[in-house]
């Protein structure tokens, strides 16, 4: 039998902000973010559940805040050649994504990538948001704006103020 005693002093709540991270749009599977251990004998179903799992990601989409993310798979297994199934999923760029032989030096290309990436889908929704703000704003009150906000103007300029549709960047796509 357990017994639960309150300590002393230890009593308070805490009190923090959730984050909020992109989650599946079905609503049942796992809040990312989240790791996951496949064992299994031989032949058992180890890989195409873990295909299944991805091929719903991509089927059902990773979205926060009304912004649908991409999916981009990285695979690191030295039975690419070996198995077909890798080649359902369309998040999975075999030539670029794909290797058979691990490295701590790969690992922190592809994390380092996967950074890059996400700076530059950060940059793109900022852009979006900017260009949004100054087409909304009366055209007598943008020098209000500018001196409350000069750097959506920068931010703007960089990309000469393109709607933010035509720009050719790999950016999530909006759903708004």
């Amino acid at each position: 039998m357990i017994i639960e005693k309150k300590l002393e002093g230890f009593d308070n709540k805490l009190k923090f902000d959730k984050l909020n991270y992109p989650q599946c749009s079905c609503g049942l599977c796992p809040r990312f973010y989240w790791n996951m251990l496949n064992i299994g004998s031989r032949g058992s179903g180890k890989t195409y559940t873990v295909c299944q799992m991805i091929k719903h990601y991509e089927t059902h989409k990773i979205m926060k805040d009304g912004i649908e993310y991409k999916l981009r798979t990285h695979l690191i297994t030295p039975t690419i050649q070996a198995n077909e199934i890798y080649q359902a999923l369309s998040s999975l760029d075999i030539e670029k994504d794909a290797h058979d032989d691990y490295s701590d030096h790969l690992l922190l290309d592809i994390i380092n990538n996967i950074k890059a990436e996400k700076e530059e889908y950060n940059k793109f929704l900022l852009y979006k948001k900017s260009y949004e703000k100054f087409f909304q704003t009366p055209e007598k009150k943008l020098g209000d704006l500018y001196d409350k906000n000069p750097e959506i103007f920068h931010v703007l300029e960089e990309y000469e103020y393109i709607h933010p549709n035509f720009l050719s960047t790999n950016r999530p796509k909006s759903i708004s």
